[in-house]
């Protein structure tokens, strides 16, 4: 397995672990969030149709596609960066209320989608010295 491919199950798997808060007293992970969305079936095309679900939901599927794929494809960084506006979205909240659970789920994110881009601009700049 690459290592490409290592980072991007574990940018999957570090998505799940976030941590979200709202009032009235809830609070989920991601994973536990998209267990509850799809296990309520009448309610099914609604909540997929939330913007933030239907993101999230589609950056996970090009996330777990372009991990298939050859080094050249861009669906994977795109999926990452989708996720990445999410979690850094999460993160801001956390910030702005103070929420440390939130803010510390959120940083193994926001920490792998910095090694991802560092790790894909390293093998860039090696392909290019070894081709001149």
């Amino acid at each position: 397995m690459k290592a490409k491919n290592i980072i991007l199950l574990l940018l999957l798997l570090a998505f799940q672990i976030c941590y979200l808060e709202w009032p009235t007293d809830n609070a989920m992970f991601i994973y536990q969030l998209q267990f509850e969305v799809f296990s309520r079936t009448k309610d099914l095309l609604s909540n997929l149709t939330h913007p933030i679900i239907l993101t999230g939901f589609i950056a996970q599927l090009l996330l777990i596609i372009g991990s298939f794929l050859d080094e050249k494809s861009k669906i994977s960084a795109l999926a990452a960066i989708l996720l990445g506006v999410l979690v850094f979205l999460f993160f801001i909240v956390g910030w702005l209320d103070l929420n440390f659970k939130i803010i510390l789920s959120t940083l193994p994110y926001l920490s792998l989608l910095y090694y991802y881009f560092a790790h894909i601009r390293k093998s860039r700049f090696l392909k290019k010295l070894r081709s001149q």
